[in-house]
């Protein structure tokens, strides 16, 4: 009785917070696997009654346990309820008719992510980075190289290069580049990408935390904001055991 009452408080959402509580519940499920509060294996409580004590609808909390569902942290069985995986085996869908942040993207699932920044510089274009940004060869460019992670695991190695006319060396960057970028009515509204398979080297492979020869997502975008500019051009490598894509036709 005692373990269900201290996950019934630390799962407890707070109404004092800006955020949905479908979000508040996501998360706070995801830090109490994490923290061993819920091990591998174990059930959780019917979705009725666990939404009594936490009192939220019943809707609230199935989109809460939905979302960690998709990403392979819950499982749902037919006639055991949700249970812990035994294994945590990140999936992610990754939708590529939007154009959105990786920030953005966790943002939106309720879960929550970070960023180790390996490179961050300013100097002259190259030619490819001058040809793609539409800028002089003297000219200045941004380079913030980062690893992203969710759920203490990487998922990509991100290589991106925007214009020091935009973004110089002292501006301030926590985790969204667009929400950056967004703020000086310069964010991408459209995009190309051009995606395709890769083995990843020792390089690649240590900054993913995967085996060299593994496979990788590479995505190569370059962005352009509301009037036709060009505001970023990046590198993506994705984990290609924790993502695929899915294309929606109409």
């Amino acid at each position: 009785m005692d373990d269900i009452n201290n996950l019934v408080n630390f799962l407890m959402p707070s109404t004092d917070r800006p955020e949905s509580l479908y979000k508040q519940l996501s998360k706070s499920l995801n830090r109490a696997i994490q923290q061993g509060l819920l091990a591998p294996g174990d059930a959780l409580m019917p979705e009725r009654e666990l939404a009594a004590k936490l009192h939220m609808s019943r809707i609230t909390v199935r989109k809460a346990i939905d979302q960690l569902v998709e990403i392979g942290l819950l499982n749902k069985r037919q006639g055991a309820g949700t249970i812990v995986a035994e294994s945590v085996d990140l999936v992610l869908h990754k939708n590529l008719s939007s154009l959105n942040s990786f920030t953005a993207d966790m943002k939106k699932r309720g879960l929550e992510s970070y960023s180790r920044t390996i490179l961050r510089e300013e100097g002259k274009a190259s030619a490819k980075e001058a040809l793609i940004l539409n800028l002089d060869e003297n000219e200045y460019v941004h380079r913030l190289n980062r690893v992203r992670y969710l759920v203490n695991e990487p998922l990509l190695y991100e290589i991106a290069v925007i214009p020091a006319a935009i973004i110089s060396i002292t501006s301030a960057i926590d985790d969204s580049l667009y929400e950056l970028l967004e703020s000086k009515n310069m964010n991408p509204v459209t995009a190309k990408q051009n995606i395709h398979a890769i083995i990843a080297d020792d390089n690649l492979a240590d900054k993913l935390e995967i085996k060299p020869g593994s496979a990788v997502l590479f995505v190569e975008r370059r962005g352009k904001d509301y009037n036709g500019r060009v505001v970023e051009y990046t590198q993506s490598y994705y984990r290609g055991d924790r993502y695929d894509y899915v294309v929606e036709l109409g």
